[in-house]
């Protein structure tokens, strides 16, 4: 039988320098005198590359992991060739160049993949999933890219360069330079480990990156409007005619605890007469598809009924005439200064304040709540179950009577 002689060399391309001044290391891969080569998706500033041993100067941190990662692609090399030769498959440079890359199936890249699991999830929008889920990964997807670029000056990265120092820095990228807060930061963290997991469980990777990463999330401050500034914001005239409108569907929110994806879905025929003979609305959640019955009160059918002639209503089909969510936010800035409630009001705000003030302050038991609001878990119904001191101070009297 014929030897097979195989070398690897690494060099840098200095005639390719990248905008940071740093050359692109290849990687030369020789069998029975044929070569090729490749990029292993790695830079170095050219003053730091040792041209004898083939690899970074210095004891920096940097050059320890640099010089790390080359001999560990060394290592896969060889464990590629020996692998094949034990196998009896012809061995060349390019056949162990592709099984090095995973070219036997396919090569993936981290892109491309999420790429197609967001036109996969964009096919079953309002099926299995809500044009707000989509919305969150195609901005993970955003992010990455652009961290991609940043940070690694290439437009995609191979899924098996993966690993757990691409996942924190990924996470110091999104909190340091995109500003966001943690829990934020956790939600496109959490979108790329499903692109991860389904590489993984499809056998694009063999090893997960996230195996020694947690994922975590902080506990935040919700706030909700209290009975007086409820009562305030309804009793408050207000003649701008778009600002009267924002004041009625958020105060509408309030009494029903609907999203802003569930109060711009509404119809005429999601109002039933529930089994104690009053008006509900009988709905299915956008988010989680979860059956919801909630019921109407005085205030929320009087709103019902003034926009009854609307003519965008009438048009769209619509119980109420919902603006975007975008508008809607920003004119509730505006509602809050006119009705001098100091608090960050959003349409969000309406469901903490329905779980809290309107509900739970109204001894109204957090399992009941759970169903108003269309929770598949209780758990989550505590996340928006803020316990007011007013509710504390008056069980607290309650016990004084008892004891005096």
């Amino acid at each position: 039988m014929k030897r097979t002689t195989f070398s690897i060399l690494y060099f840098i391309k200095r005639g390719k320098t990248l905008r940071n001044g740093e050359a692109p290391i290849y990687l030369r891969i020789t069998v029975n005198g044929k070569s090729t080569e490749l990029s292993i998706k790695r830079s170095i500033r050219p003053v730091l590359w040792d041209t004898t041993r083939n690899k970074c100067k210095g004891s920096s941190d940097e050059a320890k992991a640099l010089n790390d990662y080359l001999d560990s692609v060394r290592g896969q090399l060889y464990t590629h060739q020996q692998t094949m030769q034990e196998r009896g498959k012809v061995i060349d440079a390019k056949t162990l160049s592709q099984a090095f890359l995973g070219v036997g199936e396919k090569q993936w890249q981290l892109l491309e993949l999420f790429e197609e699991h967001n036109t996969n999830m964009e096919q079953l929008i309002n099926k299995d999933y809500s044009p707000l889920t989509l919305q969150r990964y195609k901005a993970a997807h955003k992010h990455l890219t652009n961290f991609i670029l940043l940070q690694y000056n290439s437009h995609d990265i191979y899924m098996n360069e993966l690993n757990h120092l691409f996942v924190t820095r990924f996470e110091q990228y999104l909190k340091s330079t995109i500003g966001c807060q943690h829990n934020s930061a956790m939600k496109h963290v959490k979108a790329l480990k499903k692109i991860v997991n389904s590489a993984l469980a499809n056998d694009y990777i063999r090893k997960d990156p996230f195996s020694s990463y947690t994922i975590s999330t902080k506990e935040v401050k919700r706030d909700c409007l209290t009975k007086a500034e409820l009562e305030r914001m309804a009793e408050k005239e207000i003649k701008i005619e778009r600002l009267d409108l924002i004041r009625d569907l958020f105060l509408f929110q309030c009494y029903t605890g609907l999203a802003y994806s569930d109060l711009a879905a509404l119809e005429q025929s999601d109002i039933q007469i529930g089994i104690d003979g009053h008006k509900w609305l009988f709905i299915e959640r956008t988010k989680t598809g979860t059956e919801c019955r909630v019921p109407l009160f005085s205030i929320t059918e009087q709103i019902i009924s003034k926009y009854q002639s609307n003519l965008i209503c009438q048009v769209k089909k619509k119980l109420l005439p919902v603006p975007s969510n975008q508008k809607m936010n920003a004119y509730l800035k505006e509602l809050a200064t006119i009705c001098e409630i100091d608090k960050n009001i959003h349409s969000h705000l309406a469901r903490h304040t329905y779980a809290t003030t309107i509900t739970l302050g109204n001894n109204i038991p957090i399992e009941t709540v759970s169903k108003l609001l269309g929770h598949k878990k209780i758990q989550t119904t505590q996340i928006y179950a803020k316990v007011l001191e007013t509710k504390v101070s008056k069980d607290v009297e309650g016990l004084r009577h008892m004891f005096a």
